[in-house]
């Protein structure tokens, strides 16, 4: 096993570890996963079968071969071609939903400092001080006994 995985990790390199899914990867993926899934709607006589069908499999398998290519190995792409092959299922846009449901990773890394300004901030409170003719401050509303009581 460790060997067909590694051969497989050699022969396509991107396709075993992932791609990152980017905005516009996905868009792509998007795109081929709601044609495949308007396809089997509209011709849906064709591929009422499921897996019975030649023309269902064909596409499932043209969908999953350029999901593959564009996205890598996803497991919930893995199921979602068993799903497909649920007679009836086709329905469904299983490829729509599985593209719509992968996570989009913005930016290009992780993320920096905040911006001076772009936040507020927020700072531990001080130990209280003395007013400036050095006594101490009275107590704010709340804090004494005589506001306990009201």
């Amino acid at each position: 096993m460790r060997g067909l995985l590694a051969l497989l990790q050699r022969l396509f390199p991107s396709a075993i570890a992932g791609i990152e899914v980017r905005a516009g990867r996905k868009a792509a993926a998007l795109v081929v996963a709601v044609c495949c899934d308007l396809t089997q709607i509209v011709l849906f006589p064709l591929f009422f079968e499921g897996a019975a069908s030649p023309w269902d499999l064909v596409l499932d398998l043209v969908t999953a071969a350029l999901l593959w290519a564009i996205l890598g190995f996803r497991a919930r792409l893995a199921l979602g071609f068993v799903a497909e092959l649920v007679p009836g299922f086709d329905l469904f846009p299983t490829w729509t939903a599985l593209v719509m449901s992968l996570p989009t990773v913005t930016g290009g890394g992780p993320p920096g400092p905040a911006r001076r300004g772009s936040a507020p901030q927020i700072h531990p409170p001080a130990a209280r001080q003395s007013d400036e003719a050095g006594g101490p401050l009275p107590p704010p509303p709340g804090d004494g006994p005589a506001d306990s009581r009201q």
